[in-house]
């Protein structure tokens, strides 16, 4: 009593695609509710910034405020005892 293998092979295969294509069915789904949350999650993101505009230092704002402790940490030199010049 022998079992003839292509169709086991084929029940095999079918079987292999058939749940493949179920997953693929529910990543799509997972995916796609993501994608709706990650533009949400930036709308929100958005909303939040321009209503609280004053709280956020434009760039070059923030620049100038630390140019000077900047400047101090990575430009000066330093005598034979090791101690800090400007």
């Amino acid at each position: 009593m022998t079992l003839p293998i292509f169709p086991l092979a084929l029940s095999l295969v079918f079987l292999l695609g058939l749940v493949a294509g179920v997953y693929g069915v529910l990543l799509w789904g997972k995916l796609s509710r993501l994608e709706g949350k990650m533009d949400s999650l930036r709308i929100n993101c958005e909303h939040h910034h321009q209503e609280n505009e004053s709280i956020y230092l434009p760039r070059l704002e923030h620049e100038v405020e630390h140019q000077g402790l900047w400047e101090a940490l990575h430009h000066h030199d330093h005598d034979f005892r090791g101690r800090m010049r400007r």
